[in-house]
């Protein structure tokens, strides 16, 4: 499995903010995210630049699961860039997960492209559906990344695994401001996920830009009733490999 970096830390966002978890952060992704103000996505090395000399490369997924033994017991993240895009690797890493121990508390963090079955071992899907302010204006990305960054057939796929029961889900949205808010309503209407499962984090790969933004986000959550989550390991450690 192609993979970036592996390291041990606490989750930064969302409904499991603060958990001890072992984040497994698979390399490649299928869009390329680049919001106003110039912002890249917080890990440009797994997208724009995913040759990057830091990444791990490939490594087996019982290397991988060597690694989490030395801090068991705590939750496992799966993310990316895209961890779907790897779909026979991902399917059979879920597995071995569960198959270690099925109590493992496994979230997959996904921009919502792409579903196969390791969705049945996914206690917690993290869908980041991107909206249109992460379109890279002017480079050569631009056509291709708006044209794939949502698929409504998959994100409906989800949304109905969680209403089913087979999956607890948050719906994670990055916001830049009110065109965001108009956008995600729209969604909603067509996805039909819930306000207690949808959580507005401020775009920012640093403490100065989450600050700017953030008293403009909460007040977006008291509005429109959605939840607020922030980035505590950006405010913690900085924007940085490894946390």
């Amino acid at each position: 499995m192609n993979i970036s970096e592996l390291f041990y830390s606490i989750q930064g966002e969302g409904k499991r903010t603060g958990y001890p978890s072992f984040f497994i952060r698979t390399n490649l992704c299928n869009l390329r995210c680049r919001f106003p103000g110039g912002n890249l996505c917080d890990t440009p090395y797994t997208s724009w630049d995913f040759e990057n000399k830091g990444n791990l490369g490939e490594l087996k997924i019982h290397d991988i699961l060597f690694v989490y033994k030395n801090y068991m017991p705590c939750d496992i993240v799966i993310t990316g860039g895209e961890p779907t895009i790897q779909q026979k690797e991902l399917n059979l890493l879920c597995s071995e997960i569960k198959k270690l121990n099925k109590e493992i508390f496994l979230t997959l963090e996904t921009n919502g492209t792409f579903i196969d079955e390791y969705v049945n071992n996914i206690d917690l899907v993290s869908v980041s559906p991107k909206l249109t302010s992460s379109i890279p204006l002017g480079s050569e990305f631009a056509f291709s990344h708006d044209k794939h960054r949502l698929n409504y057939k998959v994100l409906k796929s989800y949304n109905k695994l969680h209403t089913e029961g087979k999956i607890d889900i948050q719906w994670k949205f990055v916001v830049t401001g009110i065109d965001d808010i108009r956008e995600i309503l729209d969604l909603q209407k067509e996805i039909g996920f819930e306000n207690k499962d949808v959580f507005l984090m401020p775009e920012g790969i640093s403490e100065k830009d989450l600050s700017e933004k953030r008293i403009m986000v909460v007040e977006l959550c008291k509005q429109y009733h959605f939840n607020y989550t922030d980035r505590l390991h950006i405010i913690i450690w900085g924007n940085k490999r490894g946390v």
